[in-house]
This record gives structure tokens, sequence and C-alpha cells, in this order.
């Protein structure tokens, strides 16, 4: 399964980035799918505090966290990484996560970021499930991105 996400953000693809790197979540939430299951995201870090292929990533959320290996590290351009472990329930019906940002300037300046998270289910994941974690990721997209837009403008 693919889920695909796409925001400009107004600023310079060099003030997006470290946002990939390192960045809270503090806003409430206003989606009920959270409310549902679907893991809100509070921290996502560089755990050793250096990114590089191979590095540790890490993503917090209230009800658990995702280990990741970076695989690919262009900054600003381009950040792949990987689940290597999680507490989280998505455990039982994913079998592998991998997680692509890619950033692209506009002509006005700022920043277009695209994510793309990929997902293998578990072989007998019901139709059901694979739906709810479709929904559920792209509520978490749009909540970092929701994050991310108020964490540049505070900065600005």
């Amino acid at each position: 399964m693919r889920v695909t996400s796409e925001v400009d953000f107004p600023a310079p693809a060099d003030a997006v980035w470290p946002l990939l790197c390192d960045s809270q979540m503090a806003l409430p939430h206003r989606c009920p799918v959270f409310c549902l299951g679907t893991p809100r995201p509070v921290e996502c870090r560089l755990p050793d505090g250096v990114g590089e292929a191979g590095a540790p990533r890490e993503c917090i959320a209230v009800e658990g966290s995702v280990q990741q290996e970076i695989t690919q590290w262009e900054p600003p351009h381009r950040l792949v990484f990987q689940m290597v472990g999680t507490d989280l329930c998505q455990r039982h019906v994913c079998a592998a996560v991998e997680e692509q940002f890619e950033l692209a300037s506009t002509r006005s300046g700022g920043t277009t970021v695209t994510r793309t998270t990929l997902v293998t289910m578990r072989p007998g994941a019901r139709r059901l499930a694979t739906m709810g974690v479709y929904i559920g990721l792209k509520s978490v997209h749009r909540y970092v991105f929701r994050n991310w837009q108020a964490a540049l403008t505070t900065a600005a």
C-alpha cells in the first residue's frame, strides 16, 4: 500500500529539513481517528543526534514508538527510512513500513514536501485493517504537516 501526501511550506528547504530530524507535535489533534486507535505522534528525532544512512531515527507517539533506520540521507532534498521495530498495535498488521520525504523548491521560494509511506501488510490482514491503516496514515501525515506549518510560522 502506498500513502502519499504533499504540502507547500512558505520556507526554503534548509528551514524545513530540520523538522524531519527533530520536531515535536504540540498542536491539539482534531481528527477522530486518533481517538479510534491511530497512534498520535508527539516527537520525531535522531536519538544519536547524527543524520546519515544507517543512523537511527525514532518517532514517538502517545501510545508507543517506532524505531527506524535511515536508508537515504540527502539533505535538504531526500530522506528515506524504514521501520526496524515498534511497540505500536499496528505491528500486528504491518509487516514493513518505509517512509520517503522529498523536498523541492517552489517558484515562490518555498518548499513542497512530498511524504510517501509504503506499507507491506502482513499476510492475512483483512481489508478492513488495510483501510484503517490507510486512513490512519493520511491522518498522521496531515497532523505532522500541520505541526510543521505551525513551527515554521513561529520561527519566522
